[in-house]
């Protein structure tokens, strides 16, 4: 490729010195003089090689700018950048990769595996990182010592980041606090980043570490503290969604005025990113505004009727608008599909509370408390792979 743009270039620049030099008579050349065969065919040679290398390096260009999008979190950007890599006429290497790290950072895990399995005849070492990526993110920490002593080892600098990024997120999402306080550690040391008084290291990388800051904190149950690091976090790069949701979604019960402000500055990027309008529609509903709401999220049953996050939202919305058998039909469909899921029962209970039926009632409560003792495993079912809760 870096061949082929050589070449044309250097015709290119070989005829306008050589047409320069007849303009100033160095050659001897009359202006105005009409070229020879063999000048013309330089001339269309080195614009056809010209027009085929900036056509054909754009798509490498174009993925470059994916990436260091994905890198900052500005993943709509980086998304819509990785499509048009996709629909290029000439294949990219690593482009399909990048989706599926860009699909479980937004939180679309199922995106995420549908692109694996479109890959699933393929191999080699980027893909088969990736793999391992997608399974970090998602929480499962199997393989954590394996990749931290023998990735650093056999992992390029940039891959062994990618690694610790997501070892850290995987560990805030299985809510393993110490690996994720020691993983953080590791990745400031990598990247030579820090916040505060020893703030260090680009901006953009400053804003992830804030992000991670503030999801330990919310771990903590330390919402106000949280609320800070994420704000910081936007400060620093104001492209950051992962942080931008985060903060949303804590401003849900502390001021959802201001959240609704984040909501729909992210819906105008991802209009149909399913976390970002389940908590658009909750903030609507907080906010007492039914009827906007309810659009959200009938527009989202059209295209996810068997998301369970979906069906419990719209029982919730129902039952705060006193529509008691309306809230317990979509609250029945969530539980069919999801008969673990914690908020699920613990809405279950309320709405057969307010309906009379003490009984029943009591008997969701009883389970909802044996899931907060350990007695029974409450699912989060899900939730975003991005971090979103």
């Amino acid at each position: 490729m870096l061949f082929v743009i050589n070449v044309g270039v250097r015709l290119f620049v070989s005829f306008v010195l050589r047409w320069f030099a007849g303009i100033t008579g160095e050659t001897g050349t009359v202006w105005g003089e009409r070229p020879s065969w063999g000048t013309r065919l330089k001339v269309v040679v080195a614009a056809l090689l010209a027009v085929l290398a900036v056509t054909a390096v754009q798509p490498f260009i174009v993925r470059e700018a994916a990436f260091r999008a994905i890198d900052r979190r500005e993943l709509s950007a980086g998304r819509r950048l990785l499509e048009r890599v996709r629909n290029s006429w000439l294949p990219v290497a690593g482009g399909a990769v990048l989706e599926v790290r860009a699909a479980m950072l937004d939180g679309d895990r199922g995106a995420a595996e549908r692109l694996l399995g479109e890959l699933s005849g393929q191999d080699g070492e980027e893909l088969e990182l990736e793999r391992v990526l997608v399974q970090f993110r998602a929480g499962e920490m199997g393989q954590t010592a394996e990749w931290l002593v023998a990735g650093q080892e056999r992992l390029s600098a940039s891959d062994f980041r990618h690694v610790l990024e997501a070892l850290i997120d995987g560990a805030i999402r299985a809510g393993d606090e110490p690996l994720a306080t020691q993983v953080l550690e590791l990745w400031k040391a990598d990247a030579g980043v820090d916040v505060g008084a020893a703030a260090g290291g680009p901006e953009w990388q400053q804003a992830k570490l804030e992000s991670w800051l503030g999801d330990l904190a919310w771990s903590r149950s330390l919402p106000d503290v949280a609320i800070v690091h994420f704000r910081r976090a936007l400060e620093l790069e104001s492209g950051n969604e992962v942080a931008r949701l985060k903060l949303a979604e804590l401003l849900l019960q502390y001021g959802p005025e201001e959240a609704q402000t984040h909501l729909e500055f992210l819906q105008a990027r991802k209009p149909d990113n399913r976390d970002v309008l389940l908590r658009l529609a909750a903030c609507y509903r907080e906010l007492g505004e039914s009827e906007r709401a309810v659009r959200v999220l009938d527009e989202l049953l059209q295209r996810r009727g068997e998301d369970v996050l979906v069906l419990l939202e719209r029982g919730r919305l129902a039952l705060d608008d006193g529509k008691l058998s309306e809230a317990e039909r979509w609250l029945r469909e969530s539980e069919r599909r999801a008969p673990a899921h914690r908020e699920v029962l613990l809405s279950l209970s309320q709405c057969l509370q307010l309906a009379g039926r003490t009984d029943e009632a009591e008997t969701y409560r009883r389970m909802v408390e044996s899931m907060d003792q350990g007695g029974i495993g409450g699912a989060a079912v899900g939730a975003g792979a991005g971090g979103g809760r």
